[in-house]
This record gives C-alpha cells, sequence and structure tokens, in this order.
C-alpha cells in the first residue's frame, strides 16, 4: 500500500511538473508571438490627440523582460538612411509621422502623400529616436519680454540661484555664422598612431535624441528629429547641454503657439533653427540665442516676433521701394532656399521642384540667346553647364542625395534672388537689364567740368559714361554683363598699351633725324615731339595701371563694391568715366603733338613746289582724320559733300555752339520742366 501510494504521488508530480512546463511553454510561445507582432508594426506609430508615440519605444521598452524570459533576443535591422521608401516626395519637409494609414491593410497610400510640393526631411523610421520622452528631465523655462519689448528666456534654478537670462534674438538662415567660426586647431607636429583592433568605432557619440550629419562642404549640424530642430552647436558627449537647448526649443514653441498669428503656421512640418552666441572658449555659457521657423508649403521663413529689416541688411540687400509683403517674399524664399542648402541631409529630392528648377535655366538660356538685355545672373557658359548638371542630378528625385539637394536649393536662391531685385510680379517691374525702374531715360544732367574736359579728351568720356550707366543701372550689376564690360575695358585698355609703345618708339626715331634737335636752340618740331613722347608714356602707365586695377574687381560683389565706393563721391559716374577714357585720350594727344610736329618741319621751308603739293594733302588728310569724330556730332549729315558744304556755313556759328554745348543740358527736352518740378524731382 506504501508502495503503491508512493507510485501513485510520483506519477502526480510528474503529472503536475508536466503540466506546468506545457503551460510555461505555451505562454513563452505566446510572448514570442506577441513580440515578433510588435516587430512587424515597428513602423507605425500611434496618434493619441496631439501626443504622438512610437510603438517602437514599446518595443524596446518590452525587449528586456522578453530576453529575461529565456526566450532567443529579435534584433530589428537599422534602416539605412540614404536609401528612401517607396513613398513619393514631393517637397523640402520634414516628414511627419504616417498614422495607421502606413498599415499593410492599405493597399493603396494616402493621397496626401503624393501632394507635397516642398523638400522632405527622412521620417521617423529613418532616423534613430530617443527611449525616452524629450519633455523629461527638462529645466524650467520661461519666455518673458523685458522692460524694452526684447524676448528672452528665463531659466529658473533653485531659490538660492537667480534666474538665469538668455536673449532671444529673431535671425535670418544668412545670420548662422558657420562659415565665421574662426575655430583654430591646435598645430602639432605628426606622430605615430596605433590603431588596435579593439578600435571598431570611427564615429564620435552624440547626445541622446541628437542625430548628426555631415555637410557637403565640410561642416559638422545636428538635427533633433523629435523637436524637429536644427543646430550647429556641439551636441556631442561633454559639450552642450542637451536638455537646456531643448528646453529653449519647447518654450519657444509654447509662446509661438499660444499667439494667434503664428499658432496657425506651426505644424509637424514647421522645423526650427537655433543658433548660439556663447561666449569665446566656453560653449557652455550662452550669451543669446537667434532662431527661425521653416514654413515649406509657403517656401518662407517666419519668427514668434517682429523682426526688423535693415535697409542694407540680406532682406531689403539695399532695394529702393521695396515696400510690398507680395514683392518682400521672393527675398524671404531666398533665405529659405539657403536654409535648405545649410541643412540638406535627409531630404528628398522632390520631381516638382526638380522641373521647376530646369524650365527656369531653360528659359534664362533662351533668353540670354535671344536678348542683349538678359536679366539672367549667369551666362549663356555657365547655363549650358547647369543643364548638364541638372541631367546628372535627375537620377537623385525622390532620393536623399545631400548634395544634389544642396546644389538644387543654391541655384534656386540665386534665381529667386534675382527675382526680387528685378522686382518680379510688381506693377514696375524690370524686364531690360540696362533700364532704370526708378528714373527716365536721361534724367542725368552732365556738370559743366564734365562737358569741357569731354572736348578736351576728344569724347572718350561721353562714351565711357554711357558704357557705365548701362551697366550700374539703379545701383545693380548684373553679372554677366559686368564679366563682358570688365573685358571690354581690359581689351582696349591692352590695346592701348601696343599703340603707346609704337608712338613712343616713332617719337624717339624722329628725334634722331638731323635738324629736329639744335644744341643751341630748342626747335618748334622738337618740342612738339617731347609733348607727344609725354602723352604716349602717359597712356602706356595709366593703361598698365587700370588693367592690373581691374584684376580686383572681376567678380560682380566686388565690382559692386568698386562701383559704390567710386560712384558715391560727388562727380559720381563721371570721375570713372573721366579715368577710363585717359589712356584713349593721352593716346590722341600724343599722335596729334607727333602730327603737329611732323607739319612744322614740313612747312619750314620755302620751296614753292613743296608747299604747292603739301598743303592740298594736308587738308585733304586732316578732313579725313576728322570725319569721323564730326560725323557723329552731325549724324543727319550723310554724304561727305553735304557735311562739308554745312560746316562751311556754319563755321561762323561754330563759337556759338560750342559755349552753348557746354552751358546747356545734355537733354534738351528737360529745360521745359517747370523750375517748381525740377526742384521736386531733386529733392
Amino acid at each position: 500500500m506504501a508502495t503503491f501510494s508512493s507510485d501513485i504521488l510520483r506519477k502526480f508530480a510528474r503529472f503536475v511538473a508536466l503540466l506546468l512546463k506545457s503551460s510555461l511553454r505555451r505562454a513563452c510561445y505566446t510572448l514570442r508571438i506577441f513580440y515578433a507582432l510588435l516587430r512587424r508594426l515597428g513602423h507605425m506609430c500611434i496618434h493619441l490627440g496631439h501626443n504622438t508615440s512610437s510603438t517602437r519605444r514599446l518595443q524596446e521598452e518590452l525587449r528586456p523582460a522578453v530576453c529575461s524570459s529565456g526566450l532567443p533576443t529579435i534584433h530589428t535591422l537599422s534602416t539605412d538612411i540614404s536609401q528612401p521608401d517607396d513613398r513619393p516626395h514631393s517637397t523640402l519637409a520634414v516628414p511627419v509621422d504616417i498614422a495607421s494609414p502606413q498599415h499593410p491593410l492599405y493597399l493603396t497610400p494616402p493621397p496626401h502623400l503624393n501632394s507635397r510640393d516642398d523638400f522632405s526631411i527622412g521620417t521617423v523610421d529613418d532616423i534613430p529616436v530617443s527611449n525616452t520622452s524629450f519633455d523629461g528631465g527638462l529645466p524650467q523655462i520661461v519666455l518673458e519680454m523685458n522692460t524694452t519689448d526684447e524676448p528672452l528666456f528665463v531659466f529658473s534654478g533653485h531659490a538660492a540661484v537667480p534666474p538665469e537670462h538668455i536673449k532671444l534674438v529673431p535671425i535670418i538662415p544668412t545670420d548662422v555664422k558657420r562659415y565665421d567660426r574662426n575655430i583654430k586647431m591646435k598645430w602639432a607636429e605628426a606622430n605615430c598612431f596605433v590603431i588596435t583592433p579593439k578600435d571598431n568605432k570611427y564615429v564620435e557619440e552624440v547626445q541622446c535624441g541628437w542625430r548628426d550629419f555631415v555637410h557637403p562642404e565640410g561642416p559638422r549640424v545636428y538635427y533633433h528629429h523629435e523637436t524637429r530642430v536644427f543646430t550647429d552647436a556641439d551636441m556631442r558627449l561633454g559639450k552642450m547641454d542637451s536638455k537646456r537647448l531643448l528646453g529653449m526649443a519647447k518654450a519657444l514653441k509654447d509662446y509661438a503657439k499660444s499667439q494667434s498669428d503664428v499658432e496657425a503656421r506651426i505644424d509637424d512640418g514647421t522645423e526650427l533653427v537655433l543658433e548660439l552666441n556663447t561666449e569665446k572658449g566656453r560653449t557652455n555659457i550662452i550669451k543669446s540665442c537667434g532662431y527661425y521657423f521653416v514654413d515649406h508649403v509657403k517656401r518662407v521663413i517666419f519668427w514668434a516676433h517682429s523682426y526688423t529689416c535693415e535697409p542694407h541688411g540680406e532682406i531689403l540687400f539695399n532695394v529702393k521701394a521695396a515696400k510690398r509683403l507680395s514683392h518682400i517674399k521672393y527675398s524671404l524664399e531666398s533665405q529659405y532656399w539657403y536654409h535648405c542648402e545649410l541643412y540638406p541631409h535627409n531630404r528628398y529630392l522632390p520631381r516638382q521642384i526638380f522641373e521647376e528648377l530646369r524650365e527656369i535655366i531653360v528659359h534664362a538660356n533662351a533668353e540670354t540667346i535671344t536678348s542683349d538685355t538678359s536679366l539672367a545672373p549667369f551666362d549663356g557658359n555657365e547655363l549650358a553647364k547647369m543643364l548638364d548638371l541638372m541631367d546628372r542630378i535627375e537620377g537623385s528625385i525622390d532620393k536623399m542625395h545631400a548634395y544634389s539637394v544642396c546644389v538644387v536649393a543654391r541655384f534656386m536662391r540665386l534665381f529667386t534672388k534675382v527675382k526680387f531685385t528685378n522686382f518680379c510680379g510688381q506693377p514696375g517691374v524690370r524686364v531690360d537689364a540696362d533700364r532704370s525702374i526708378y528714373y527716365k531715360e536721361g534724367h542725368e544732367r552732365e556738370t559743366l567740368i564734365f562737358r569741357l574736359l569731354n572736348l578736351i579728351l576728344w569724347y572718350g568720356p561721353r562714351k565711357h559714361y554711357k558704357r557705365v550707366q548701362r551697366v550700374w543701372v539703379d545701383e545693380i550689376i548684373n553679372a554677366p554683363r559686368w564679366k563682358d564690360f570688365i573685358n571690354q575695358l581690359d581689351n582696349e585698355w591692352l590695346g592701348f598699351t601696343i599703340y603707346s609703345t609704337v608712338m613712343l618708339a616713332v617719337d624717339v626715331s624722329f628725334l634722331a633725324v638731323p635738324g629736329i634737335i639744335d644744341s643751341s636752340l630748342q626747335t618748334s618740331p622738337a618740342i612738339a615731339v617731347y609733348m607727344s613722347s609725354l602723352c604716349a608714356v602717359g597712356s602706356l602707365v595709366l593703361a598698365v595701371l587700370l588693367v592690373d586695377q581691374s584684376k580686383d574687381y572681376q567678380t560682380a560683389e566686388d565690382g559692386a563694391l568698386y562701383m559704390s565706393l567710386m560712384t558715391n563721391g560727388i562727380p559720381g559716374i563721371e570721375n570713372l568715366a573721366l579715368m577710363h577714357s585717359l589712356p584713349y585720350a593721352l593716346l590722341v594727344w600724343a599722335m596729334v603733338f607727333f602730327g603737329l610736329a611732323l607739319s612744322i618741319f614740313i612747312f619750314d621751308t620755302n620751296d614753292v613746289v613743296t608747299l604747292a603739293t603739301m598743303i592740298p594733302g594736308w587738308i585733304i588728310v586732316l578732313i579725313f582724320t576728322l570725319w569721323p569724330t564730326i560725323f557723329t556730332l552731325w549724324p543727319t549729315t550723310n554724304t561727305a559733300v553735304g557735311w562739308l558744304l554745312n560746316f562751311v556755313k556754319s563755321l561762323p556759328r561754330q563759337p556759338e555752339r560750342v559755349v552753348q554745348y557746354l552751358r546747356g543740358s545734355r537733354h534738351p527736352e528737360l529745360d521745359q520742366i517747370p523750375i517748381g518740378r525740377n526742384s521736386d524731382r531733386a529733392a
């Protein structure tokens, strides 16, 4: 009986053990299925009201519990951010998390995925995010206004510690001092560097929730996906305090959402850029914080506070009469493209923007070919190269290629800036590069000194005056026209150096003729040759100096600075025209003095045959020589005989005409305007 009972108990215990083991296996199997389901749904996001939480976080939180139960660990494959998903992107905005329509049960994507028109940044599946909410552990930061209505971040800490204040400044993308950091590396001689087998990490770790990118030009930038914040501040471990920066971003967004005018513009696709101004050598001490928001739908930047556009700033760009928002919008769009150029990583290149840029380049190329007054900021060769680049970039459409995004954004920025300077879409739009939109043609009045010097310098200043007016229109320079202007001047001055050298050699050779130089008395031909030589040397030296100076302002930016310095004085453009015409004028005077010396040498004789032969020839040569200049003054004369008759008839009135030219205006029609209207125009 005892044996029977012990066997029964042993069998019962074995049965219970098997039952428990089976239940445990079934429970573990059920848990494994649940975990696999979570992994399959890891790319989904659960939207609860305005708070969005990813199931990937739930998966990460359940992983330790599953692993401790004895189940094998299931690793999730990371997504390569360089490979885009199958969703079409047509915007440059950071894509927001997509909710349940991404579930496999939805056979077709929702319609709103195909209707965006700005740059896109990778989704939450492409960017690793923190396992904890960024709101946890953030310092208490409040955005307040000081006595001068300037925004301040107020950090409230311990009661015994006074609150810290950081100035908040609205900025624009060009205010990001990425290229003006002036961070110097310590000079050190190269030493041996040993790489051990355990050294397998070639990247520096960044703080939780941040991701770093290397810009195509080299600088490192940082992006926080959950708050959609970009910054150039150093977010590596042990550098800038991430909680302080995220706290400022949260306080700024909360303040923006509290403003009724700004709240509607803040959505899930709005990006925020923070530019921190820290003390030199102490990156943790922030003196001020610059910021701006990015609206990818309207392609503009905006702020939660008022932003003052200075006349010489990057928004107004010293453009006169820029007062309408529909006009200033192009300048804001130019800043938007510069933002995309500063932060091109993890953005999709949309087909719509690509095709828009290609159409702009094609039209600019056609306009450059068919018009001499094209407004395109590039010449024909540059536009042809840009079209070739667009054919190569076409393969990057709907892909995360930072280099292609940077190139497209830069081209769009330059073309948009041209639209702003030319008042695109406004009633007074500029349609020709050489036409002013502020003044009527011929509004300038030449001074008396300029008119007198124009006669003395053989009408050279007038020609250069017109050239400068065509290239310096409304104090704006068109890059292709400026390049043509500089090349034309260089070729002209280089030609004058050759002519001046030849003229100087002729003068020296003429002085070697017997009878020109008398040891006891200087003859008239010698004096005239001396003057010719001096003028030739002056023309040669001036041409060489002007060619050398022109090398310093070959680009449009340098040319604009040079023209501003040269034309802001009292003479204005006249001073520049006089200076540019001096090599030509001195060369002509060198020829005139040489002709005078030759004439004196020829006619210094009593031989009747020589005089009878040379006087008619001298008169004919003189008339043919002065014909181009005089025909320019009287263009209505069509024949040489008619001009000669009119010239002989007008000889008694020539002194009166010269006085009238010096005293009168260049445009007689302006003299018909009443004095009061002239004073208003001058004012």
